[in-house]
């Protein structure tokens, strides 16, 4: 007997809206046979750990069956460019504006050259890396320790970026980092992170900027571990704060970005569990 779970819902219901949005944009025939594509080769992969969980008893096989959306999250990110732009063209230049009636100047530009010190530029670097660090030991937790909860929390998690990524769809903003030109854009040097941090940029799209999905995913975490995971909360806490201010830092976001972040966090999880008690299982 197979089961059909509610993040797998989520995930084909995601696929279908998407794909509906990718054949409204407006992109070059080739690249949306490359999207299409990929799109057939994650459906296949997701139905064949559906497949495969049912029939197999692995732990590794598990933990992917139970979040391989999550997995696919980076690429549901970057893949937002191609189909962002089915109402407005790219708003920055009013969050740009947004920013200087809020703090006189542009935080984006004026902070990481206020603060150049490279041992400052590091930590920065790695409160934005640790982002991904967080992601994945919030998996592992979840898998193995939280197991009655497992499927609601990694429902609640998967749902909470599918909703920043569609508000991306229909509000696209690029960042600081495409908008301005160097040198306003340029990084300060670092040491061990600043390579990372370049390599991250350059895999980086031109979309996704407002609000800011990395201080609103964190925030999230950090409401779903605070009672559940107490050290774990407590390690976290003071990176996710240090993750906000690197946001602005590295000019992946507009400070406004950053600050539309926090407040889409009690929205998203309003949704969220919504969408869970709404959400239906199947058993074939």
């Amino acid at each position: 007997m197979f089961q059909i779970k509610k993040i797998d819902i989520l995930f084909f219901c995601y696929v279908f809206i998407t794909t509906i949005l990718l054949f409204l944009s407006d992109n070059d025939f080739n690249k949306f046979l490359e999207l299409f594509f990929t799109r057939g080769l994650l459906l296949s992969f997701g139905i064949a750990l559906i497949f495969l969980d049912a029939k197999v008893k692995s732990t590794f096989i598990n933990l992917l069956r139970n979040c391989y959306p999550i997995l696919f999250s980076v690429l549901f990110y970057t893949e937002t460019v191609y189909y962002n732009k089915l109402i407005f063209n790219n708003l920055d230049n009013y969050l740009v504006d947004l920013d200087s009636l809020l703090f006189g100047f542009q935080p984006s530009i004026a902070f990481s050259n206020y603060f150049a010190n490279p041992i400052f530029s590091e930590l920065m670097y790695l409160g934005y890396f640790l982002f991904y660090i967080i992601i994945i030991v919030f998996v592992f937790i979840t898998n193995f320790k939280l197991e009655k909860e497992r499927e609601e929390l990694f429902f609640k998690l998967t749902s909470s970026m599918l909703l920043f990524y569609l508000f991306f769809c229909f509000f696209p903003a690029t960042g600081p980092q495409f908008y301005f030109s160097s040198p306003e854009k340029n990084l300060p040097d670092a040491f061990i992170f600043d390579k990372i941090m370049h390599f991250i940029q350059k895999a980086e799209q031109p979309t996704g900027a407002f609000p800011s999905s990395h201080v609103g995913i964190s925030l999230i975490i950090l409401v779903f571990i605070r009672k559940r995971a107490k050290t774990f909360f407590k390690i976290a806490l003071p990176f996710v704060f240090l993750l906000i201010f690197s946001t602005v830092y590295i000019k992946a976001h507009y400070a406004i970005d950053a600050i539309a972040g926090i407040i889409y966090v009690p929205i998203v999880l309003y949704l969220t569990s919504v969408l869970y008690l709404k959400m239906p299982n199947f058993k074939l």
